[in-house]
């Protein structure tokens, strides 16, 4: 942000009033970035001006170009302001469900003299009676398909009492309905019978069993047996229906809802716990966006405010693994208080508290979707990557095994190569591979890629292996050539190749000196980038152990009694890395070192330290070295334990 654009904002925040509200941050398009609440705007956007302690406002401020805001009454009326805020612009830095429909709910039409049960996404001050949301819509219809299976009550719609009586319909005669539409069913028994449907509904299976047998009983008490044949019908489903409910909390009074957040960068999921009379009465998963720098509070703020305050049913208690700030927490069950018509109370579940259990239960869940959500997501986009290189490339079949090359240099004078290879669009290791380069004198990347890919596919070709569908170069004009000589000497000139220079993010095709452009932010593109950086990776790493390797054996080289056998016995008991970190003890339990010979290898090892230290600058200047030498010449690499001879 300019100077003169900082003091354009301050000058507004000084304006602002110190009433409640909503503030939106704007870009220099007028695009809302984020949406915020404010008991007193002015204080509140004044935390704005100097935004030291919060990443994410640094990185929004820099974006910010204009500030507007609403004025409300109270604050909860901009709490609900900003909740319909966010929903209807979908500010880039607000954290908010991800799906953009609303989500389904289970109504129970209490405004109508014989109440049906059906579907809707609207939820309105009614008289009605709403339950949810529900994430997944089948899961909805199967409740409402239960529930009709279970009570008797009317599926068509139409305004009851009807003047004259109609015929019933089929599912009167399976007895499945009461038949209000024949005018002869009392309203107060419909009634009695819906009582029971929102029993069910709120998870008060212990309550509605009692109340069903209890009339279950008068009924047959009063010789009405065709009544209390329906009852008994009736208690039998509703514990059918509700045996699979795992008892969690023992002596519980309150309703609860337990809520736990997994999150990865922008990704995140949370899991909503319903624990009715201590039973788990559903597990309910939400996808989250906008969780870049975003606190964990504020993570769960935004999913409170949006969840409950169009939830039909909200507990008397909310266990969350965070506290929410004190002021946001008391705005925030205020409103929820207001509209549920008993007391909510936000309630932060301590690692020593035995409400921490349930908390952990939904947080194993909220890890597990989220897994799978982005497994999920991760295979689309390969897939989606593959489809495009294929049409990018123009290639006759999908590009499912995928190799990349590079070429580099250690300490300036030997040349390696490393190859990576990509299955369906993912790493696959045991495909990865380094080499020696054998026939070139000096530093010549073009000859040493040569030598590479000639030696890849003899071997392929010897061991009777398919090629790869596609080989990537790390590298310009001039390696590209290189490695398509290599193929077509051992009659693979037909083997898709192409280059990836890193300057410009280009890539060369075979017989073309003029590097081709693509959308750099594409499936395919991004692909590729992947597969270059895996193989510098490789390269790198493959660098940076075999000189942790040497350097360890420069060390006990210069230790007084270390023969070959006791050295090898070291660097194979430590993996060669980890010894510098051992302990007297752990040195100790190598075969062949004594309490003296250790203490000396352990003074050693501690005083190579600084050495160490230097070591690891060099490789990461060289590493810079080698990414900006790339330009012309091209590549980098990465590592794994298979090499080829």
């Amino acid at each position: 942000m300019g100077t003169d654009l900082h003091r354009t904002i301050a000058e507004a925040v000084r304006h602002a009033p110190t009433t409640p509200g909503c503030y939106l941050w704007k870009n220099r398009r007028s695009e809302t970035l984020y949406v915020g609440k404010a008991i007193n705007l002015r204080a509140r956007l004044r935390n704005y001006l100097n935004p030291k302690d919060s990443i994410k406002t640094y990185i929004l401020m820099q974006q910010a170009h204009a500030l507007e805001w609403i004025s409300t009454e109270t604050d909860r009326e901009a709490l609900i302001l900003e909740a319909n805020l966010v929903k209807k612009l979908k500010p880039r830095f607000n954290v908010r469900l991800k799906d953009d429909k609303r989500y389904p709910y289970i109504c129970v039409s209490m405004s109508e003299p014989f109440p049906r049960i059906y579907l809707t996404r609207t939820v309105r001050e009614d008289g009605n009676r709403y339950y949810g949301p529900y994430t997944d819509v089948r899961a909805a219809r199967n409740v409402i398909a239960l529930l009709h299976k279970i009570f008797p009550v009317r599926k068509v719609k139409q305004n009851l009492p009807l003047k004259k009586p109609r015929k019933p319909c089929m599912n009167f005669h399976i007895k499945r309905c009461l038949g209000p539409c024949q005018g002869n069913v009392p309203e107060s028994d419909y009634r009695e019978l819906i009582e029971q449907v929102n029993l069910f509904l709120e998870g008060r299976r212990d309550i509605l069993e009692s109340v069903v047998t209890e009339r279950m009983q008068k009924y047959s008490d009063g010789l009405e047996f065709e009544k209390a044949a329906l009852y008994r019908d009736m208690l039998l489903q509703i514990r059918s229906a509700t045996q699979q409910q795992s008892v969690v909390r023992t002596g519980s009074v309150a309703d609860e809802d337990a809520i736990a957040l997994a999150r990865r960068d922008d990704h995140g999921q949370i899991v909503l716990l319903e624990i009715r009379d201590g039973r788990l009465l559903d597990r309910k998963s939400f996808p989250l966006v906008g969780l870049e720098n975003a606190e964990e509070s504020e993570v769960l703020e935004s999913f409170i405010r949006d969840y409950y305050l169009e939830s039909g049913a909200i507990p008397g208690r909310i266990l969350m693994p965070a506290r929410i700030p004190a002021g946001r927490r008391k705005v925030l069950t205020t409103a929820l208080t207001e509209r549920a018509g008993h007391t909510v109370v936000l309630t932060h579940a301590r690692v020593a508290d035995e409400l921490q259990s349930l908390v952990r239960l939904a947080a194993r869940n909220a890890e597990l979707l989220l897994s799978e959500r982005l497994l999920a997501t991760r295979l689309r986009d390969r897939e989606a990557a593959l489809k495009e290189l294929q049409s990018m490339l123009k290639l006759e079949e999908l590009p499912g095994v995928i190799e990349c090359y590079d070429i580099s240099h250690t300490q300036g004078s030997e040349t390696v190569a490393s190859g990576v290879m990509f299955v369906d669009g993912a790493p696959h290791t045991a495909g990865y591979r380094r080499y020696r380069i054998r026939g070139v004198d000096g530093i010549d990347d073009p000859a040493s890629m040569r030598e590479v890919i000639g030696r890849r596919i003899q071997r392929l070709l010897n061991e009777d292996r398919a090629l790869p569908d596609l080989i990537l170069i790390d590298g310009g004009p001039t390696q590209l050539t290189a490695a398509c000589e290599a193929a077509a000497a051992l009659g693979a000139g037909d083997l898709p190749l192409v280059s990836l220079a890193k300057q410009r993010e280009e890539l060369y095709f075979p017989g073309e000196s003029t590097p081709r452009s693509f959308d750099p932010n594409s499936p395919a593109m991004r692909m590729l980038r992947h597969l270059r950086d895996e193989a510098h990776r490789f390269a790198i790493t493959h660098h940076r152990n075999r000189r942790n390797r040497a350097t360890m054996r420069h060390v006990l080289d210069a230790v007084p009694d270390i023969g070959p056998a006791r050295k090898q016995n070291l660097l194979k008991h430590f993996h060669g890395i980890k010894i510098e970190s051992a302990t007297l003890e752990q040195l100790q339990e190598v075969e062949g070192i004594g309490a003296g010979l250790a203490r000396r290898i352990y003074d050693s090892l501690h005083a190579a330290a600084e050495s160490q230290v230097a070591a690891e600058s060099q490789v990461a200047a060289e590493s810079q070295v080698a990414a900006g030498s790339q330009t012309a010449a091209g590549t980098e690499s990465e590592d794994a334990e298979n090499q080829d001879a």
